[in-house]
């Protein structure tokens, strides 16, 4: 199965809604001001835990990876708590309920079944 995630930026923050799986999420997200990804589209990205970041509960965080971002390295959509920006050193910062749910929504795990789309 494929998913898809877009991320539309304005001024402050953004919407990023995943579709995949019959289910459709919608969210604010975040990102720094100061070092944001280009705008483009990421194929090949995948559901993963981040190695050496912790989630709420002290477990590696859920998250999904963007391969080959212009300029960055690690670049991650995760999540974070307020102020969001502060969570970003280049990557999309969102709610970890959202991020827990849309995770457990794409399967495989580690899978390049995810494309992420940023505008704005």
């Amino acid at each position: 199965m494929a998913y898809k995630i877009s991320v539309t930026r304005g001024k402050e923050n953004g919407v990023l809604t995943f579709t995949g799986g019959n289910k459709t999420i919608t969210t604010k997200c975040y990102w720094n001001k100061d070092k944001k990804i280009p705008a483009k589209t990421y194929p090949d990205c995948s559901a993963t835990r981040m190695a050496r970041k912790k989630n709420s509960k002290g477990n590696p965080r859920e998250a999904v990876f963007l391969p080959n971002v212009p300029g960055f390295s690690g670049i991650f959509i995760h999540m974070g708590k307020v102020p969001y920006q502060k969570w970003s050193d280049g990557c999309i910062v969102i709610d970890e309920a959202k991020m827990i749910e849309i995770y457990n929504l794409i399967t495989p795990k580690d899978g390049h079944n995810v494309t992420v789309t940023v505008t704005g």
